[in-house]
Protein backbone atom coordinates (compact mmCIF):
# COMPACT_ATOMS: atom_id res chain seq x y z
CA UNK A 1 0.00 0.00 0.00
CA UNK A 2 1.43 3.41 -0.93
CA UNK A 3 2.07 6.09 1.66
CA UNK A 4 -0.62 8.30 0.08
CA UNK A 5 -3.28 5.84 1.27
CA UNK A 6 -2.22 5.89 4.89
CA UNK A 7 -4.25 8.13 7.14
CA UNK A 8 -3.22 9.21 10.62
CA UNK A 9 -6.30 9.55 12.85
CA UNK A 10 -5.69 11.53 16.03
CA UNK A 11 -8.16 11.27 18.91
CA UNK A 12 -7.66 14.58 20.71
CA UNK A 13 -8.56 14.16 24.38
CA UNK A 14 -8.81 17.48 26.22
CA UNK A 15 -5.80 18.61 28.29
CA UNK A 16 -3.39 15.87 27.20
CA UNK A 17 -1.05 18.10 25.12
CA UNK A 18 -3.32 17.35 22.17
CA UNK A 19 -3.15 20.89 20.77
CA UNK A 20 0.62 20.56 20.48
CA UNK A 21 0.14 17.24 18.66
CA UNK A 22 -2.30 18.92 16.28
CA UNK A 23 0.26 21.60 15.52
CA UNK A 24 2.84 18.92 14.81
CA UNK A 25 0.45 17.34 12.30
CA UNK A 26 -0.36 20.72 10.72
CA UNK A 27 3.32 21.64 10.56
CA UNK A 28 4.19 18.28 8.99
CA UNK A 29 1.47 18.02 6.38
CA UNK A 30 0.10 21.51 5.74
CA UNK A 31 -2.99 21.37 3.52
CA UNK A 32 -2.89 17.57 3.68
CA UNK A 33 -3.98 17.75 7.32
CA UNK A 34 -7.55 18.48 8.37
CA UNK A 35 -8.99 19.29 11.79
CA UNK A 36 -12.36 17.57 11.57
CA UNK A 37 -15.73 17.54 13.27
CA UNK A 38 -19.10 15.97 12.46
CA UNK A 39 -20.64 17.81 9.52
CA UNK A 40 -24.04 18.03 11.22
CA UNK A 41 -22.57 20.05 14.09
CA UNK A 42 -19.35 20.41 16.05
CA UNK A 43 -20.76 19.38 19.43
CA UNK A 44 -23.73 17.21 18.55
CA UNK A 45 -23.96 13.43 18.37
CA UNK A 46 -23.10 11.21 16.59
CA UNK A 47 -19.29 11.59 16.55
CA UNK A 48 -17.17 11.96 13.41
CA UNK A 49 -18.01 9.04 11.11
CA UNK A 50 -17.32 7.48 7.72
CA UNK A 51 -19.82 9.73 5.87
CA UNK A 52 -18.07 12.75 7.40
CA UNK A 53 -14.71 11.41 6.24
CA UNK A 54 -16.10 10.89 2.73
CA UNK A 55 -17.14 14.55 2.58
CA UNK A 56 -13.71 15.65 3.81
CA UNK A 57 -11.97 13.42 1.28
CA UNK A 58 -13.76 15.15 -1.60
CA UNK A 59 -12.17 18.42 -0.48
CA UNK A 60 -8.82 16.88 0.55
CA UNK A 61 -7.91 14.22 -2.04
CA UNK A 62 -4.32 14.08 -0.69
CA UNK A 63 -5.44 13.82 2.92
CA UNK A 64 -2.69 12.45 5.19
CA UNK A 65 -3.92 13.14 8.74
CA UNK A 66 -7.04 14.16 10.61
CA UNK A 67 -7.57 15.25 14.21
CA UNK A 68 -10.48 16.26 16.36
CA UNK A 69 -12.20 16.22 19.74
CA UNK A 70 -15.13 14.36 18.14
CA UNK A 71 -12.95 11.64 16.59
CA UNK A 72 -13.54 8.54 18.73
CA UNK A 73 -11.79 5.21 18.99
CA UNK A 74 -15.01 3.21 19.09
CA UNK A 75 -16.29 4.59 15.76
CA UNK A 76 -14.87 2.62 12.83
CA UNK A 77 -13.86 4.77 9.86
CA UNK A 78 -14.02 2.96 6.56
CA UNK A 79 -12.47 3.85 3.21
CA UNK A 80 -11.43 1.30 0.58
CA UNK A 81 -7.68 1.23 0.07
CA UNK A 82 -6.86 3.30 3.15
CA UNK A 83 -4.76 2.07 6.08
CA UNK A 84 -5.96 3.88 9.20
CA UNK A 85 -3.28 4.58 11.80
CA UNK A 86 -5.00 5.65 15.01
CA UNK A 87 -3.19 7.59 17.70
CA UNK A 88 -3.98 9.36 20.94
CA UNK A 89 -2.31 10.65 24.08
CA UNK A 90 -3.28 9.83 27.66
CA UNK A 91 -2.52 11.79 30.80
CA UNK A 92 -2.41 10.67 34.42
CA UNK A 93 -6.16 10.69 35.19
CA UNK A 94 -6.19 12.47 38.55
CA UNK A 95 -4.13 15.40 37.28
CA UNK A 96 -6.12 15.41 34.03
CA UNK A 97 -9.49 15.63 35.73
CA UNK A 98 -8.42 18.55 37.91
CA UNK A 99 -6.93 20.30 34.89
CA UNK A 100 -10.14 19.86 32.91
CA UNK A 101 -12.18 21.51 35.65
CA UNK A 102 -9.79 24.45 35.76
CA UNK A 103 -10.05 24.75 31.97
CA UNK A 104 -13.83 24.73 32.27
CA UNK A 105 -13.68 27.70 34.61
CA UNK A 106 -10.88 29.63 32.89
CA UNK A 107 -11.80 29.21 29.24
CA UNK A 108 -15.52 28.49 29.29
CA UNK A 109 -16.14 31.33 31.74
CA UNK A 110 -18.26 29.07 33.95
CA UNK A 111 -17.81 30.96 37.20
CA UNK A 112 -21.16 29.59 38.43
CA UNK A 113 -20.11 25.93 38.12
CA UNK A 114 -19.30 24.04 41.32
CA UNK A 115 -16.83 21.17 41.29
CA UNK A 116 -19.28 18.95 43.20
CA UNK A 117 -21.86 19.35 40.41
CA UNK A 118 -19.37 18.99 37.56
CA UNK A 119 -17.69 15.80 38.84
CA UNK A 120 -21.04 13.95 38.81
CA UNK A 121 -21.63 14.47 35.09
CA UNK A 122 -21.31 11.27 33.05
CA UNK A 123 -19.10 12.85 30.36
CA UNK A 124 -16.62 14.02 33.01
CA UNK A 125 -16.12 10.62 34.62
CA UNK A 126 -13.58 8.26 33.02
CA UNK A 127 -13.36 10.59 30.03
CA UNK A 128 -10.32 8.95 28.43
CA UNK A 129 -11.83 5.48 28.63
CA UNK A 130 -15.10 6.71 27.13
CA UNK A 131 -13.41 8.46 24.22
CA UNK A 132 -11.49 5.36 23.22
CA UNK A 133 -13.85 2.50 24.05
CA UNK A 134 -17.26 4.14 24.04
CA UNK A 135 -18.08 2.94 27.58
CA UNK A 136 -16.87 3.50 31.13
CA UNK A 137 -15.27 0.03 31.15
CA UNK A 138 -11.47 0.13 30.84
CA UNK A 139 -11.44 -3.32 29.25
CA UNK A 140 -13.45 -1.99 26.30
CA UNK A 141 -10.89 0.75 25.73
CA UNK A 142 -7.98 -1.67 26.11
CA UNK A 143 -9.60 -4.03 23.58
CA UNK A 144 -10.19 -1.16 21.15
CA UNK A 145 -6.57 -0.06 21.39
CA UNK A 146 -5.45 -3.60 20.61
CA UNK A 147 -7.94 -4.11 17.76
CA UNK A 148 -6.97 -0.90 16.02
CA UNK A 149 -3.26 -1.17 16.89
CA UNK A 150 -3.63 2.33 18.27
CA UNK A 151 -0.53 4.29 19.15
CA UNK A 152 -0.95 5.70 22.67
CA UNK A 153 1.49 8.34 23.83
CA UNK A 154 1.85 9.66 27.35
CA UNK A 155 1.65 13.37 28.10
CA UNK A 156 4.14 12.96 30.93
CA UNK A 157 6.64 11.39 28.47
CA UNK A 158 5.88 13.66 25.56
CA UNK A 159 9.27 13.76 23.83
CA UNK A 160 9.70 9.99 24.10
CA UNK A 161 6.18 9.58 22.74
CA UNK A 162 6.63 11.69 19.63
CA UNK A 163 9.97 10.06 18.84
CA UNK A 164 8.20 6.68 19.10
CA UNK A 165 5.27 7.97 17.04
CA UNK A 166 7.52 8.99 14.18
CA UNK A 167 9.47 5.72 14.28
CA UNK A 168 6.55 3.32 14.66
CA UNK A 169 3.66 5.00 12.81
CA UNK A 170 4.63 8.10 10.81
CA UNK A 171 8.22 8.14 9.47
CA UNK A 172 7.56 11.36 7.53
CA UNK A 173 6.39 13.27 10.64
CA UNK A 174 8.25 16.49 11.44
CA UNK A 175 8.28 16.36 15.23
CA UNK A 176 9.86 19.76 15.91
CA UNK A 177 7.50 21.66 18.16
CA UNK A 178 6.88 24.47 20.60
CA UNK A 179 4.37 23.81 23.41
CA UNK A 180 0.90 25.13 22.58
CA UNK A 181 -2.08 25.97 24.83
CA UNK A 182 -0.21 25.56 28.08
CA UNK A 183 -2.22 26.70 31.11
CA UNK A 184 -0.95 29.98 32.57
CA UNK A 185 -1.88 28.89 36.08
CA UNK A 186 -2.69 25.60 37.77
CA UNK A 187 -3.92 27.08 41.05
CA UNK A 188 -7.48 25.73 40.86
CA UNK A 189 -6.31 22.25 39.86
CA UNK A 190 -3.68 22.25 42.60
CA UNK A 191 -6.25 23.25 45.20
CA UNK A 192 -8.51 20.37 44.13
CA UNK A 193 -5.67 17.88 44.39
CA UNK A 194 -4.44 19.20 47.73
CA UNK A 195 -7.87 18.90 49.34
CA UNK A 196 -8.39 15.27 50.50
CA UNK A 197 -12.17 15.52 49.97
CA UNK A 198 -12.09 16.73 46.35
CA UNK A 199 -9.15 14.50 45.50
CA UNK A 200 -11.10 11.48 46.74
CA UNK A 201 -14.02 12.51 44.51
CA UNK A 202 -11.70 12.70 41.50
CA UNK A 203 -10.23 9.27 42.27
CA UNK A 204 -13.71 7.75 42.64
CA UNK A 205 -14.82 9.26 39.32
CA UNK A 206 -11.86 7.91 37.36
CA UNK A 207 -11.42 4.28 38.36
CA UNK A 208 -11.63 3.04 34.77
CA UNK A 209 -9.25 5.74 33.55
CA UNK A 210 -6.77 4.74 36.25
CA UNK A 211 -6.96 1.12 35.10
CA UNK A 212 -6.52 2.16 31.46
CA UNK A 213 -3.63 4.45 32.26
CA UNK A 214 -1.84 1.74 34.27
CA UNK A 215 -2.22 -0.66 31.33
CA UNK A 216 -0.71 1.82 28.90
CA UNK A 217 2.08 2.97 31.22
CA UNK A 218 3.06 -0.47 32.50
CA UNK A 219 2.42 -2.66 29.45
CA UNK A 220 1.72 -0.90 26.15
CA UNK A 221 4.23 1.95 26.36
CA UNK A 222 7.11 -0.30 27.49
CA UNK A 223 6.25 -2.65 24.59
CA UNK A 224 6.57 0.26 22.16
CA UNK A 225 9.88 1.22 23.75
CA UNK A 226 11.12 -2.33 23.24
CA UNK A 227 9.89 -2.20 19.65
CA UNK A 228 12.05 0.86 19.06
CA UNK A 229 15.13 -0.73 20.57
CA UNK A 230 17.82 0.20 23.10
CA UNK A 231 18.74 3.43 21.30
CA UNK A 232 15.53 5.23 22.29
CA UNK A 233 17.09 7.24 25.10
CA UNK A 234 19.88 8.39 22.78
CA UNK A 235 17.36 9.28 20.08
CA UNK A 236 15.29 11.35 22.51
CA UNK A 237 18.42 13.11 23.80
CA UNK A 238 19.54 13.88 20.24
CA UNK A 239 16.07 15.18 19.40
CA UNK A 240 16.11 17.51 22.41
CA UNK A 241 19.61 18.74 21.63
CA UNK A 242 18.63 19.54 18.05
CA UNK A 243 15.08 20.67 18.83
CA UNK A 244 14.48 23.99 17.09
CA UNK A 245 11.28 24.61 19.10
CA UNK A 246 9.41 25.87 16.08
CA UNK A 247 6.86 24.79 13.52
CA UNK A 248 6.90 24.98 9.72
CA UNK A 249 5.17 28.33 9.25
CA UNK A 250 4.51 27.77 5.55
CA UNK A 251 2.71 24.49 6.26
CA UNK A 252 0.72 26.06 9.10
CA UNK A 253 -0.39 28.82 6.72
CA UNK A 254 -1.39 26.30 4.03
CA UNK A 255 -3.36 24.30 6.58
CA UNK A 256 -5.16 27.42 7.80
CA UNK A 257 -6.05 28.65 4.33
CA UNK A 258 -7.51 25.29 3.35
CA UNK A 259 -9.60 25.12 6.53
CA UNK A 260 -10.92 28.70 6.21
CA UNK A 261 -11.41 28.92 2.46
CA UNK A 262 -12.51 25.38 1.61
CA UNK A 263 -13.62 23.23 4.56
CA UNK A 264 -15.47 25.74 6.70
CA UNK A 265 -17.56 27.26 3.88
CA UNK A 266 -18.48 23.76 2.68
CA UNK A 267 -19.60 22.73 6.17
CA UNK A 268 -21.65 25.90 6.64
CA UNK A 269 -23.41 25.29 3.33
CA UNK A 270 -24.07 21.67 4.30
CA UNK A 271 -25.55 22.66 7.64
CA UNK A 272 -27.78 25.33 6.11
CA UNK A 273 -29.13 22.93 3.52
CA UNK A 274 -29.61 19.93 5.79
CA UNK A 275 -31.77 19.19 8.78
CA UNK A 276 -30.64 16.48 11.18
CA UNK A 277 -31.86 14.80 14.32
CA UNK A 278 -28.94 15.54 16.64
CA UNK A 279 -28.21 15.43 20.34
CA UNK A 280 -26.17 18.14 22.02
CA UNK A 281 -23.13 16.93 23.93
CA UNK A 282 -20.94 18.85 26.37
CA UNK A 283 -17.45 20.01 25.49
Amino acid sequence: MSDSRRLLVFLHINKTAGTTVRYILRSSYGARHCDVEPWHGAWTDPPFSTPDLQRVRRLYPRLTSIAGHRVSGYVDLEEPGTEFRYLTFLREPIALCASRFQYRLDHRKRTDLSFETWIQKDWVRNAQTQRIGGTADANDAISMIARKEMFVGLTESFDDSIVLLRALRAPDLDIRYAPVNVAKSSRIAKDLLDDPRTRAMIVEANQADLQLYRHVKEELFPAMERGYGPSLADSVAAFRDGQAKRFNRRHLAMYGLKQRLVLQPAMKLYRRSSKHEVVDVPH
